[in-house]
């Protein structure tokens, strides 16, 4: 009967000494997690107020980092847990059979999904509030989240589909439309200088615009600078272009 009773007292001491460690291991997981997540908003809000940034492509990066933060702090706390109640997490997948051929399958497609949502950030197809298509999937909405294996995606009838990153062979993307217009700027042979100069000052935050030079429109001076933007960004940001040029 002693016997017994040490054996359940030092089993009973050796759960309580692995709760306690993955007790400890979750809040300090817990803690990086949300130290990573706030460091990565932080650095996006900063960057994010910059004049010449691109608002939705660093809503769609700060998301895609977050996704990816998340992912990784769960796979490395799952493996650490795993080690800490003595399960050779390696041992197990190298010997598994079976097993170790479907996580073969189910890897090969999470890699899939991670590589094609690299490209799609990249290569700048997609952006969070962007209207798209996607080619063989009957799917047409507004995208939400870009993330690191999926995309989300509203449809006009409010229904959310989430789409593996791997599934997207062609896309249309509605908001890519760009269009050109030029910003004209009256002048007088008396005040040319100065407003070329804060003119260029100006365009040194936007590189959205281009300085084209002096222009004569029926015996009037003007100066000439393109700007090239989203359909749907073009009246705000040509609004907001104007204002500065006229600044005192």
């Amino acid at each position: 009967m002693n016997l017994l009773k040490t054996n359940w007292e030092d089993f009973g001491l050796f759960l309580l000494d692995k709760a306690i460690t993955i007790l400890l291991i979750s809040i300090l997981f817990f803690i990086l997690y949300q130290a990573g997540s706030r460091i990565v908003k932080r650095l996006f809000k900063n960057y994010s107020e910059q004049k010449w940034t691109d608002t939705s492509r660093i809503l769609t990066l700060s998301r895609l980092t977050t996704s990816a933060i998340h992912y990784l702090t769960v796979f490395l706390y799952i493996y650490t847990v795993l080690g800490v109640i003595g399960i050779p997490v390696a041992n197990i997948l190298a010997g598994a059979g079976i097993l170790g051929v479907a996580l073969g399958f189910a890897g090969r497609d999470l890699v899939a999904d991670i590589i094609n949502g690299f490209f799609i950030i990249v290569e700048h197809q997609i952006n969070v509030g962007d209207t798209v298509a996607f080619a063989g999937l009957d799917i047409e909405g507004v995208v939400k989240t870009v993330g690191i294996r999926s995309i989300t995606v509203i449809g006009a009838d409010g229904a959310t589909t989430f789409i593996p990153n791997r599934n997207i062979a062609a896309l249309k993307n509605y908001s890519y439309k760009e269009r050109t217009v030029n910003l004209d700027v009256p002048v007088t042979s008396e005040n040319l200088i100065e407003r070329k100069n804060q003119i260029m000052e100006v365009n040194a935050n936007y590189p959205q615009l281009k300085y084209l030079g002096i222009i004569n429109i029926e015996d009037k001076l003007f100066l000439r600078t393109s700007l090239t933007a989203p359909l749907s960004k073009i009246t705000p940001l040509k609004m907001e272009i104007l204002d500065k040029y006229y600044e005192k």
